[in-house]
């Protein structure tokens, strides 16, 4: 900064030497040479330096402009960066606090269990042989509770950190969704939710085949979890112009307007105690968001209350 403002004022000392220079040689010198009298002498050099104090004046004006443009109004936008980069940090470092107060939560919910059920069965309860049927039951389901917690967890650090596989290729929507669905179908059936599919010729997406699979997994599975028995879940992938709309609509409880924009953070639930009961780490949707944004692709949702919801990824062409 201080080499600049030196710079500066080198330059415009130099301009205002040139400028009394010129002055003096086109103007004073060639007319006091031709002048007739000592007052007419004297008349031109005040006229020279008039002109000398324009110029110069003029030059002061461009100084200050060039200050401004090139010291001040930078130090000003420099200002402006340091506080929104300390603003985005500290929302950073809320956001890190968060994660972890409930991934802490998450991982503890589970445990406790487990443990709370190891205990009583230490303490007799595993000479019952009905008890014991249970309590294992019970143990196991949160075993793969917390199984699938931790494998969510690991698949959103991969993808938030762009760890990413070397197979991005183009595939086959419809192959890839297929495969999934088939994959689902216990699921959905145990529900007895009929997954429907639709696809144009064709449809062909750029990326990583795993990834998107693991997007189809979470959405489906979302989508059968909220339905109700005997409930519909439509999954197409569709062409438009330049892009491909792949959708996952339900006939489930839907989500009121107002946690739409909070849909997609990391464990954010619209009802607890439903997702509590539906199952699942609270994850699944952050990871929805991540891998969309890995393929560059436009992620959207509607829903009502009571109607259910459809999720839109549109990916480009």
């Amino acid at each position: 900064m201080r080499n600049k403002f030196i710079r500066a004022a080198g330059e415009i000392v130099l301009f205002n030497l040139l400028a009394l220079f010129l002055v003096y040689r086109l103007f004073i010198a060639s007319r006091m040479e031709a002048a007739g009298s000592v007052d007419e002498s004297i008349f031109i050099v005040r006229s020279g330096l008039w002109i000398f104090v324009g110029i110069y004046l003029i030059g002061m004006i461009l100084l200050g402009i060039h200050i401004y443009l090139n010291m001040v109004k930078p130090v000003g936008r420099a200002h402006e960066d340091l506080k929104r980069a300390a603003e985005e940090s500290k929302r950073a470092e809320m956001i890190r606090k968060e994660f972890v107060a409930n991934v802490s939560h998450e991982l503890k919910t589970p445990l406790t269990s487990i443990s709370g059920f190891i205990e009583t069965l230490q303490q007799g309860a595993a000479e019952d042989p009905e008890i014991r049927t249970r309590f294992i039951d019970i143990i196991a389901i949160e075993t793969s509770r917390l199984k699938r917690l931790i494998e969510d967890l690991l698949v959103l650090s991969d993808i938030e950190n762009r760890k990413e596989s070397a197979d991005v290729q183009e595939f086959s929507a419809k192959e890839e969704i297929e495969k999934t669905v088939q994959t689902l179908q216990p699921i959905a059936e145990d529900k007895n939710v009929e997954l429907i599919t639709g696809f144009d010729e064709d449809v062909v997406i750029l990326g990583s085949p795993d990834r998107f699979r693991q997007m189809m997994v979470n959405l489906i599975e979302n989508a059968v979890k909220y339905s109700e028995e005997g409930g519909r879940v439509w999954i197409e992938a569709r062409k438009l112009d330049t892009k491909v709309q792949v959708t996952v609509k339900d006939e489930g409880i839907g989500i009121a307007e107002e946690h739409l924009d909070r849909l997609f953070e990391r464990f954010y639930r619209v009802d607890k105690s439903r997702s509590a009961k539906a199952g699942g780490t609270g994850l699944g949707l952050s990871i929805v968001k991540h891998i969309a944004a890995l393929f560059n692709a436009e992620l959207k949702v509607e829903s009502k209350v009571g109607e259910g919801s459809i999720f839109y990824v549109i990916f480009e062409r």
